[in-house]
């Protein structure tokens, strides 16, 4: 039997669980998770009505009909099943199940990161809405690099701190240490 440990280094090992888990969350997304639209469709859903209530709250008039989000007399915007962040979520989890940790720290990071890519793509949704009420000329660009803004500092902060906070072996040296 082949120690895979003994054989590869801890980043290379790193690497190739990272390079499994993200094609194992594209084989899952694109021929489970897509077909089947339901989570998708309610995430696009809630994500506008969560969006149009902060607007309204905030003084804005909006109009919602399903994924649909505008303000008020101006051209709305469709949130489509891909826009709901979801395809981020694999990505982000990926990475905090294959580092090592503790199991009750990673099931918080999971629950909460996912909670605040959600949360993240709230306020993407009502900033398209108000950028398409105040700069309709550059949609394209907001709606491309968006998610630059929005979701990747988020992600990003996130796994840093779950190498922070996760008990683990240093993936580069292969040392094992503790942060606390």
């Amino acid at each position: 039997m082949i120690n895979i440990k003994s054989r590869f280094s801890p980043l290379t090992l790193f690497l190739l669980k990272a390079g499994g888990a993200y094609a194992a969350w594209l084989l899952v997304y694109d021929f489970v998770v897509l077909p089947n639209q339901g989570l998708q469709t309610w995430l696009s859903i809630t994500g506008v009505k969560l969006a149009a209530a902060g607007l309204s709250f905030m003084g804005w008039e909006i109009e919602t009909a399903g994924r649909f989000i505008a303000c008020a007399g101006n051209r709305g915007v469709e949130i489509q099943n891909g826009c709901s962040g979801m395809d981020l979520w694999g990505l982000y989890a990926g990475f905090i199940i294959i580092y090592p940790g503790d199991l009750k720290k990673r099931m918080a990071f999971l629950a909460g990161g996912i909670g605040l890519i959600f949360i993240a793509n709230v306020f993407r949704i009502a900033f398209f809405a108000l950028s398409n009420l105040y700069y309709p000329q550059y949609w394209d660009s907001v709606h491309l690099y968006s998610s630059y803004v929005f979701f990747y500092p988020i992600v990003l902060t996130l796994w840093y701190l779950w190498t922070t906070v996760s008990d683990h072996t240093d993936i580069f040296s292969g040392e094992s240490y503790s942060s606390a």
